[in-house]
């Protein structure tokens, strides 16, 4: 199947990511915490609008300052997307059983240290900085196939969950992202330290026969055996 991408050099798009992330804490990490305190104040705990009148100018400001950098960014990231974008999802695809949930996607560069996803408008924000951009599209992807094909499904048993339950299964699923996949991935996939424990029984039961299905079954009956 050919898939299709597009990335987009979007203000708006960046400074949503700082302020979203900067209002959220995701399984233990205070992403706010990951930025210049000085930063941080003018954005947590401000609404959109608030926050926006700091994030704005200040995104201008650096855009101008780090041009060079972020073009060298832009081209590295693109040249690996040319390169390993669909070849990635075909191999997705095959590990995961199911066929990648839709055929085009686009990619929204960022400043800031997270990388949000949005599953049903098939955006996946990517940072200009970062290495191994096809492991992180992988992994966002990896989130996306499970809700698709698993959270949606009003036959699946994943009803059965917890939204927490089911977070940390969506979360620690990404253990299938290992040396399997080299070269489109430049190394594995290590996921939250929360969910450490849990992703080290996932990856045993998944190395005795690499079958998704039978992990995700695993997955919810440790999950269940919680309660």
């Amino acid at each position: 199947m050919e898939y299709k991408f597009k990335i987009h050099r979007d203000i708006y798009k960046d400074a949503w990511n700082w302020w979203d992330s900067c209002n959220c804490i995701c399984f233990g990490v205070d992403w706010s915490k990951r930025i210049d305190h000085d930063l941080a104040i003018s954005i947590k705990g401000k609404s959109q609008k608030d926050a926006y009148k700091f994030i704005l100018p200040y995104l201008r400001n650096r855009y101008q300052k780090e041009d060079r950098e972020l073009k060298k960014g832009y081209d590295a990231i693109k040249h690996e997307l040319d390169d390993k974008f669909i070849p990635a999802c075909d191999i997705l695809a095959k590990v995961m059983g199911r066929p990648i949930y839709r055929k085009s996607f686009n990619f929204y560069l960022t400043t800031f240290p997270s990388i949000p996803y949005n599953k049903n408008k098939g955006y996946v924000w990517l940072n200009y900085s970062y290495k191994n951009t096809i492991g992180i599209f992988l992994h966002e992807l990896c989130h996306m196939q499970f809700i698709h094909y698993w959270q949606e499904d009003s036959n699946s048993n994943i009803s059965k969950l917890s939204n927490d339950q089911f977070e940390m299964l969506k979360e620690s699923l990404t253990v299938i992202l290992d040396r399997d996949f080299f070269p489109f991935i430049d190394e594995v996939d290590s996921g939250y330290k929360v969910h450490k424990n849990f992703r080290q029984k996932l990856y045993c039961f998944w190395q005795k026969g690499k079958n998704f299905d039978h992990l995700v079954e695993y997955g919810m009956r440790i999950l269940q055996n919680k309660k």
